[in-house]
């Protein structure tokens, strides 16, 4: 148990770096580009993201929102489930969500489907 937490609050630091980094290249004026974007000219469900969270860090709901409305909404959700699951991980050494978990997690990959459709048609409000 103390070596999966070990590895646990590591990947924590990780993935914090991470999006501190993101946040600070965003705040520069330099966003992370997207590979489906430059291939398609599309936009895809996670662009603005990058955005979103500079705009978060920075307390302006209202930009996050423009950046990515869908993600913005999942972000608490998604942040749940991750917890959870890595508690679960650190508890018991396996990562296996339960149905409502795993339903969610469904869910919420279903609704950026969709959002990533929908952000892409000519009437979506940009």
């Amino acid at each position: 148990m103390k070596s999966r937490l070990q590895r646990l609050v590591l990947l924590t630091g990780l993935v914090l770096l991470g999006v501190a980094a993101g946040v600070a290249l965003s705040r520069a004026g330099v966003g992370v580009p997207c590979l489906f974007h430059a291939a398609t000219g599309l936009d895809c469900p996670g662009c603005g993201a990058t955005r979103m969270l500079s705009a978060l860090a920075a307390g302006d709901l209202a930009a996050a929102w423009r950046s990515n409305p869908a993600l913005l909404l999942l972000c608490p959700l998604l942040a749940l489930l991750a917890v959870r699951l890595a508690a679960g991980w650190a508890r018991t050494g396996t990562l296996r969500p339960s149905p409502v978990q795993t339903f969610l997690l469904w869910a919420c990959a279903a609704v950026l489907l969709v959002f990533g459709v929908l952000r892409n048609l000519p009437f979506y409000p940009y």
